[in-house]
């Protein structure tokens, strides 16, 4: 198999600098190279979310069907890796993963997954990155929400060697506030984009594609009731903490409910999309909606993908969407944002939106594809009138400006 021109120089770049970061935009194609430099030093390991295993198999059995690739499922299985090839496992069961004598490469598909340092899979990766020699970082969004994410990838790769305080105070502009430690800012960003620019390849879509085009993104508002107890969140501090809906007590359920009121006005505005003809990707945040909104648009015959569908069920339904045996896919945004080929479609509706940007990006991604040309993905994000949502999403987009700085 031949890669494209763009991926052979990812391949070259992986090769070259050992340790370092392939950070090209979602869906520029970032398996295939990274899996292509992986051959070149074998046994290697991959570590990725657990619906993309089956992506990265396919992708090793094309390049060069005669090296052994085993797929770990489960802890037990992972805790007796033996190949001389490839070894693919999820981050979920990352931390079962104790012998790895002998692997020459190790690579962290979606790394941003790595973003907390006090995370159990964080620290099996970091372990396993201070004891294989090449290791390559996969991320479209390696910064999901701020700076500080980036402090167990860069010091895993030996990118910055300094400890986590040092570079919460140079980069993340580390405070004292009357609630704690806040690393949650941004500085020096000029110095931190230097550090990493010789360790990190940066593609845009419009970059490689040149008749790509971008997105048009919508924002369609309803006019329902707005629950009242909205007015005692402060939107601002929501945006300043990236697990706002677990960390704010309250706030989960009511914007479960405001997904809840949305499902009717939302399937007639998905079931519009439907009568031309075209396929349509929706997306929401809570099982509840998801299941609300396939009853709704029950006449369409919507495939399902939530956390807990079955993986051969799942990925029956991908290949249905893709298809054309339906022209509408349903599923929470954690289950279809990574490791998932929608392309079959041009429109994208977010029923709820998650508040970070790089979730957002991904899952919008989905529906792009390296042989798709000239054609304009459509975004609609669906939101109340005056609701916490509206006000916070907006907001949230704005800090893609600092993303953008970075990488």
């Amino acid at each position: 198999m031949t890669l494209f021109p763009h991926q052979e120089e990812a391949k070259q770049f992986l090769l070259a600098n050992r340790r370092c970061i392939l950070a090209d935009q979602p869906r520029v194609g970032k398996t295939l190279p990274a899996a292509a430099a992986a051959l070149q030093h074998l046994p290697a390991i991959i570590v990725c979310p657990a619906i993309a295993k089956t992506v990265w198999e396919a992708a090793f059995n094309k390049l060069d069907p005669s090296v052994p690739v085993r797929v770990i499922n489960g802890k037990k299985q992972a805790a007796e890796i033996i190949c001389s090839g490839v070894t693919i496992v999820n981050y979920d069961i990352l931390s079962s993963v104790t012998t790895f004598s002998g692997i020459k490469t190790v690579v962290f598909d979606e790394c941003h997954r790595l973003k907390n340092n006090k995370a159990i899979r964080t620290k099996a990766a970091m372990l396993m990155m201070k004891k294989i020699d090449r290791v390559y970082a996969l991320s479209g969004t390696p910064i999901p929400n701020r700076p500080i994410e980036l402090w167990p990838i860069l010091h895993g790769l030996g990118i910055y060697r300094g400890g986590w305080f040092d570079f919460a105070a140079r980069y993340a502009k580390m405070w004292s506030a009357p609630w704690g430690l806040d690393v949650s800012g941004a500085s020096n960003i000029p110095e931190l984009k230097a550090l990493m620019r010789p360790f990190v390849l940066r593609r845009k879509k419009e970059d490689i594609f040149m008749d790509y085009k971008q997105p048009q993104v919508s924002l369609v508002t309803f006019d329902l009731p707005v629950d009242k107890r909205e007015q005692s969140f402060d939107a601002d501090a929501l945006v300043a903490n990236p697990n706002a809906l677990m960390a704010f007590e309250g706030l989960a359920e009511i914007m479960r409910e405001a997904g809840m009121r949305k499902i009717k006005a939302a399937s007639e505005f998905i079931s519009d999309l439907l009568q031309s003809g075209e396929p349509v990707v929706v997306f929401a945040h809570h099982k509840d909606v998801v299941h609300g909104l396939v009853e709704e648009l029950k006449d369409h015959k919507p495939v399902v993908v939530v956390g807990d569908t079955p993986a051969t069920k799942r990925t029956e339904n991908i290949a249905a969407f893709q298809s054309g045996q339906t022209k509408c896919i349903v599923g929470n945004i954690a289950a279809m944002s990574e490791g998932v080929d929608l392309s079959a479609a041009d429109t994208i509706v977010f029923v709820e939106c998650t508040w970070s940007t790089s979730a957002l990006e991904q899952a919008s991604s989905r529906v792009e594809n390296i042989n798709k040309s000239g054609v304009k993905p459509v975004i609609y994000l669906l939101t109340i009138r005056a609701s916490l949502d509206h006000n916070v999403l907006a907001k949230v987009l704005k800090k893609q400006n600092i993303v953008n700085q970075i990488i």
